[in-house]
């Protein structure tokens, strides 16, 4: 909702009360009385009024500019404040606080000094306005709830009912305060049924707006529904787009809170209409506001020009006996002005010359900056292919080989191998993440259940070799009340959980680290739970807590232990993304304590039993099982089959999807186990031609592919499943059984 023309409403209806019940003047002359001026002065407000509304307001400015000086002239300083007011209204609405501003201190210094409250008020609405457009809301608010004490003092309603409505908005619209903002609604009910005045009443559907967000912020929901429904069936004929627009937005989040997704699908389609109509609205505003700013050039030069003349016919009125001096101070100030129109044009010219230069430098700037962010994203991509392909051999080998007990005198070896091939490729996945997050594009959210105590577990073993290398413990606590299966985004909370404790590790020297997972809450389907990594570490200084946090930052006596600097700032940014953020508690010598608290859902109990008959599949339950595995990577094919043979199941191995695509015509097999990124015939190609004669058998893709933009690659065709590479040796015996095992 917007404050500002629901106060510029009621300036402009009290604008036409004032003027009402008047004799229409149209003319004055020196010989016009102080009445006749006066009655002209109001018969000029009521004019610039209805300008107002039309939006024309150049032609306002003008009124209320020609109103400035007679008020001036005659001393009335009522009509003075009005005009005065109007023409900050005007520069407002035209974005120029700045004019605005200096004729708003002028009213608040001369109501002051005269001690007049409702000039005071007045002014101070004006001003509250201004910073409503900085979107400074606290002075906004300040302002207000002086205006309310004054206006109590005077028994002023429609100053009560105006600040009112302008606190109540404010903490409802821009600051989410519903309790702050109650007192205020309830009051501006109060003021507005008291009121008379139709033109300063506010409308009903108005109050049905209000607390339609108040009930949403309150999670009253289906309150918030029905208020929202109320407005939107009385502004149906977009009388009120801002209105409309906030109204469906909060309409849709409601049923969206309250599970009536259908109903909620539904109203897009007109929320993107309204938006559409907000765009263009927006546009033709800025275009409007442009011309109208080339228009009070004008407007303001006619004025100048206006005094100029004044003071040439005064000059020559009072030196009419010396006709010769007189000519040539006429000559010499219409020169004068020739020379200014002249100046003051090539400066328009100029200043919109200038401002199509800055719109072609912005386009032309924004268009490399697009280009260099596309070509950044393509880079990135690519190499992270090129880096998780060796990966993936390097991981598969090294476990392969580290369960071999001919070389357990290796173990340490082999550890370090595997430790390093993790570590840089969670490096990897740290700057695929910050740059997707950066450039914009949106870090898709999974909801996949998952084991949690597993998850764990895994990370703990994945870190083992650095827990060795500085000689700590690492603990595990988790509540026991908590869910062994919950639903969630299991790569994000890895990510997140690898980084701290990563760097717990890394930190911390002959100590101990511990990681503590409590449950906050429990709701129905769902849990909020507190995770907490706790070392004893070198601590971290007050003064750095805020400073740790950006990227590439490490502390400065600390370069032992210097790494990329990543990975606060992205556990920062993934934790956003999960509507969550970090905490920190650190002490210097101490240790430090970073923890988070997110929401997860809960399977029903079906699902849960699903999910534990997964997890605990045993290495050998796919004995039987038929798997072609097509890939043009000779070590990943080794590795692959190594995965595959030590589940039980039987694996055969091509290099093309041309080979592929023979042998799955000469014999049968249970599934497929399918590079993407393959010569000739890719592995999306492969299975176009594969579904066209057998549509019954599983397709696996697996591809060294990030995991969002390998997702959206394969949308749209018939793959029943996908995997990252590298993957842990579980994903893919789960993936597997889930496939394979009835």
């Amino acid at each position: 909702m917007k404050l500002l023309p629901t106060v510029f409403t009621l300036v402009v209806a009290w604008s036409i009360t004032y003027s009402q019940n008047i004799k229409e003047t149209t003319t004055i002359s020196p010989d016009s009385t102080k009445e006749e001026i006066v009655a002209y002065l109001k018969s000029n407000i009521k004019k610039s009024a209805i300008e107002f509304e039309k939006e024309n307001y150049p032609a306002s400015i003008l009124y209320n500019y020609k109103n400035l000086k007679l008020a001036e002239k005659i001393g009335d300083s009522l009509l003075l404040a009005i005009s005065r007011s109007h023409i900050a209204n005007d520069y407002l609405r035209l974005d120029n606080p700045e004019q605005a501003r200096d004729y708003i201190d002028k009213n608040i210094i001369m109501a002051e000094s005269m001690n007049d409250t409702a000039l005071i008020n007045a002014a101070k609405i004006d001003l509250a306005n201004i910073y409503l457009e900085e979107k400074n809301y606290e002075d906004f608010i300040r302002l207000n709830k002086e205006v309310i004490v004054l206006a109590k003092h005077v028994k002023d309603n429609r100053r009560l009912i105006i600040s009112s409505l302008n606190i109540a908005d404010a903490y409802l619209f821009k600051l989410d305060r519903a309790d702050l903002a109650r007192p205020y609604l309830d009051s501006l009910r109060i003021y507005n049924a008291n009121e008379t005045r139709e033109a300063v009443k506010i409308p009903e559907e108005d109050f049905y707006y209000l607390e339609g967000k108040y009930d949403f912020l309150k999670e009253n929901f289906s309150g918030a529904k029905e208020n929202f429904s109320f407005v939107l069936n009385h502004y149906r004929d977009y009388q009120k787009l801002d209105y409309l627009l906030e109204s469906y937005s909060g309409y849709i989040h409601s049923l969206g809170k309250l599970g009536a997704y259908e109903e909620a699908y539904g109203s897009f389609g007109v929320l993107d209409t309204l938006f559409e109509r907000k765009l263009n609205s927006i546009q033709e505003e800025s275009n409007k506001i442009l011309k109208h700013r080339l228009k009070i050039e004008s407007i303001e030069q006619q004025i100048e020009h206006t005094e100029l003349q004044s003071k040439i016919i005064a000059a020559r009125a009072q030196n009419n006996r010396t006709l010769l001096g007189a000519s040539v101070i006429i000559v010499i100030a219409l020169v004068t002005v020739l020379i200014f129109f002249i100046y003051e044009r090539k400066k328009r010219s100029a200043l919109v010359l200038q401002l199509q230069c800055k719109n072609e430098e912005y386009l032309e700037a924004k268009d490399k900056s697009e280009e260099m962010a596309r070509i950044k994203t393509k880079f990135l991509s690519t190499i992270s292919h090129e880096l998780r392909t060796p990966l993936y051999g390097i991981i598969g080998l090294s476990d392969y080989l580290f369960q071999k007990s001919k070389l357990s005198e290796y173990a340490k070896e082999l550890q370090s191998l595997k430790f390093s091939a993790n570590y840089l490729l969670n490096l990897v996945n740290d700057v695929l993440t910050l740059n997707k997050i950066e450039s914009g594009t949106s870090v898709e959210t999974e909801h996949k259940p998952f084991n949690l105590q597993e998850l764990i577990d895994g990370i703990c073993l994945s870190l083992k070799f650095m827990k060795k290398q500085n000689s700590n413990t690492l603990t595990i606590e988790i509540a026991e009340e908590i869910p062994k299966i919950v639903i969630g985004d299991k790569i994000k909370l890895s990510q997140i959980i690898i980084n701290l404790v990563g760097n717990a590790l890394k930190f911390t020297k002959n100590g101990e680290i511990k990681i503590l997972i409590n449950l906050v809450q429990k709701v129905d389907n769902a849990v909020t739970l507190k995770f907490e990594i706790q070392d004893n570490g070198i601590g971290i200084s007050e003064a750095e807590h805020h400073e740790i946090f950006r990227e590439f930052t490490n502390l400065n006596k600390t370069s032992l232990f210097a790494g990329t600097g990543l990975g606060l700032s992205i556990v920062t940014k993934l934790l956003k993304e999960m509507d969550s953020q970090i905490q920190l508690t650190s002490e210097l010598g101490v240790g430090s304590t970073f923890y988070f608290i997110v929401k997860l859902d809960t399977p029903d109990p079906l699902e849960q039993n699903v999910v534990s008959g997964l997890a605990s599949a045993n290495e050998k339950q796919l004995c039987g099982k038929k798997i072609l595995i097509i890939d043009d990577n000779h070590i990943n094919q080794m590795v692959t089959q190594k995965y595959v043979e030590r589940f039980g199941a039987t694996a055969k191995v091509v290099d093309t999807a041309i080979e592929g695509i023979k042998l799955l015509k000469a014999e049968r097999f249970d599934l497929i186990l399918m590079d993407l990124n393959m010569p000739k015939i890719n592995g999306l190609k492969a299975t176009s031609i594969i579904r066209t004669f057998n549509k019954d058998i599983k397709i696996i893709i697996l591809s060294a592919t990030e995991v969002q933009e390998l997702r959206t690659k394969i949308k749209g065709y018939d793959i029943n499943d996908f995997l990252s590479k590298p993957h842990k040796t579980e994903d893919l015996q789960e993936l597997l059984t889930k496939h394979l095992i009835e």
